[in-house]
């Protein structure tokens, strides 16, 4: 009788620490972006007291994703997914040194800072994706993207509020902020993932089938293209956007429109859902080519509100389509197949806006950061618009918005 009355509590024990287990890792995950994100926003102080050229700019976000990219394509297979309790603890001691190396305002340790940062993004995207997906189910489906936004958001404000009452000190405050967060997190999850050792060891070697890749079939091109459209759109604009209004000597758009492109890439997923049900039709593709069209009519008129309502613009569109891709590719996975598609999303839509990004530096050096940009934004909002004949509607994901919410990964 005693072993029955207890069977409750044990029951509502092992929810909790699931609940806690999908908490803490999201929260990591969320913290291995606001890193990578928070070097933005500073990229104006590194490169007026460094005197950065726009191609070292770019390269600020190319090697990035030159060591994220190869980490994902190795992880993205199910059988390393197993391995994900360890993957997410060696994500989150990596951006430590990251950190450290970033705060140091040198360009090499800013360049080596990254890529750093890069092979912990690597080794946390897939990882932290199935370990919350074996907590709570596909409730948890959409956390890498959720996680990239909601990470995008903490590290963008944050370093650019550092900026604003900082200046040139913001760099080292921003970072050694991070390393010290990460630390918490990293001996919170240590904990919570040995506490629950067992549950995840059984989630997480369930693999289906023989299949031994997350490689796509031709089904899932458009997905992936839609996907990867967004991200480099975002990119562009993360990377660029308050370099480009620097120059224009527009500080009020430099300050906000990257907090705000990456709040409404947040409010575009969230309320995703509620989108799905009022307007079925709705893939982002159209509301990204808007967006860009704003950015560019602030910046040539000198009208602030038109250019920051275009960051804000485009940051929704990019997320009804990036999350919606992504929702559709791991439809009814396992965590372990789940893991390996977030992977396999994340370094192809990465590697693309990298090489975008490398070229508009590249091509910046001789034109100008300005005229380079305008170009590349002028050609995503084209290409969202063609992208329109088969990017996926959110009426098509009603079926899964229903049991995966994003506010709850």
């Amino acid at each position: 009788m005693a072993q029955l009355m207890g069977a409750p509590a044990v029951a509502t024990v092992s929810r909790r620490a699931a609940s806690a287990q999908a908490g803490i890792i999201a929260a990591s995950y969320a913290m291995l972006l606001a890193g990578s994100n928070a070097a933005y926003p500073l990229l104006p102080v590194y490169r007026d007291s460094l005197g950065l050229d726009p191609l070292v700019l770019s390269l600020t976000f190319t090697l990035y994703v030159a060591v994220l990219v190869p980490v994902l394509s190795i992880l993205a297979r199910p059988r390393f997914t197993r391995h994900a309790p360890a993957l997410v603890l060696l994500s989150l001691t990596m951006m430590i040194p990251s950190d450290l190396l970033m705060a140091h305002a040198h360009e090499d340790s800013i360049l080596g800072g990254r890529m750093l940062a890069g092979i912990a993004g690597g080794l946390g995207t897939g990882a932290a994706s199935a370990l919350v997906v074996a907590a709570i189910g596909a409730t948890g489906r959409a956390v890498t993207a959720t996680g990239n936004t909601i990470g995008a958001i903490l590290g963008v404000s944050g370093a650019q509020l550092a900026v604003l009452v900082l200046s040139a000190d913001a760099p080292q405050t921003v970072f050694l902020v991070h390393a010290a967060l990460s630390f918490a997190l990293l001996a919170a999850a240590a904990a919570i993932l040995w506490q629950r050792r067992e549950p995840n060891r059984l989630a997480l070697s369930a693999l289906p089938g023989i299949r031994t890749s997350a490689r796509p079939g031709r089904s899932s091109l458009p997905l992936f293209t839609s996907g990867t459209i967004a991200w480099t759109s975002i990119s562009i604009a993360a990377v660029f956007g308050a370099p480009i209004f620097n120059e224009l000597n527009m500080p009020s758009v430099q300050s906000l429109g990257p907090i705000l492109l990456v709040c409404g890439s947040a409010a575009g997923q969230l309320l995703s859902p509620a989108l799905a049900r009022v307007a079925p039709w709705i893939s982002g593709t159209i509301t990204m080519a808007t967006g860009v069209l704003l950015i560019l009519a602030g910046a040539y008129l000198r009208l602030d509100p038109v250019a920051i309502s275009g960051f804000v613009v485009i940051g929704a569109g990019i997320g009804i389509a990036y999350r919606a891709a992504l929702v559709m590719l791991t439809r009814g996975s396992d965590p372990a197949r789940q893991g390996a598609t977030a992977s396999l999303y994340a370094a192809i839509t990465y590697a693309v806006a990298a090489l975008v990004v490398l070229v508009i530096g590249w091509i910046g050096n001789t034109t100008g950061l300005v005229p380079a940009t305008v170009a590349a934004l002028i050609t995503t909002g084209a290409l969202a618009i063609a992208a329109l004949a088969f990017s996926p509607r959110l009426g098509g994901t009603t079926d899964l918005i229903s049991t995966q919410r994003p506010g709850k990964a």
